[in-house]
């Protein structure tokens, strides 16, 4: 979406901030458990694990791996289209403002070339990304690149 389409409220923003904020809480709990879980059963394994343990063990290699490869995944993709959000409308803005330019160079009367440098005025001052938009892409960008690692973790977590 662009800026022009989506303007979130100060509330959506501090809810997205909010639940990014929670869910890396919950990711990083339920982490300190399952490590502290994995790491007696290890230890309790000795240097001869049985083919359970190895089974476990393995599993445990195989789901950070997936985990780590879907997230940054998932990143690169909202980085991209994060990108070029703000490069089609920095173009928009850039297209705008050589329009306005060019009319208040072809101004034929004193009121034209008034009206043509207030819209060039009005264009320039108006930023071509809205920060609000921009701050709230990133929390869902953060959010959705943590997915995979939440949801491993707070799964891992359960059994």
């Amino acid at each position: 979406m662009t800026s022009a389409t989506f303007s979130p409220s100060l509330g959506e923003l501090s809810t997205n901030w909010l639940r990014l904020f929670t869910d890396t809480c919950e990711m990083l709990s339920a982490t300190t458990q399952v490590v502290k879980v994995r790491t007696a059963r290890m230890a309790m394994a000795g240097p001869l694990p049985n083919e359970r343990d190895r089974v476990e063990f393995s599993l445990m290699s195989r789901e950070k791996s997936e985990a780590a490869s879907e997230s940054i995944q998932a990143m690169g993709s909202g980085l991209v289209s994060l990108g070029m959000t703000l490069a089609m409308d920095t173009s928009k803005h850039i297209w705008a403002a050589s329009e306005a330019a060019s009319a208040l160079a072809s101004s034929r009367s004193a009121t034209q070339w008034i009206e043509c440098q207030a819209a060039l005025l009005k264009i320039a001052a108006a930023s071509p990304a809205d920060p609000l938009q921009l701050a709230s892409s990133t929390a869902r960008v953060v959010r959705e690149s943590l997915a995979p690692i939440h949801e491993r973790a707070t799964a891992n977590a359960k059994r």
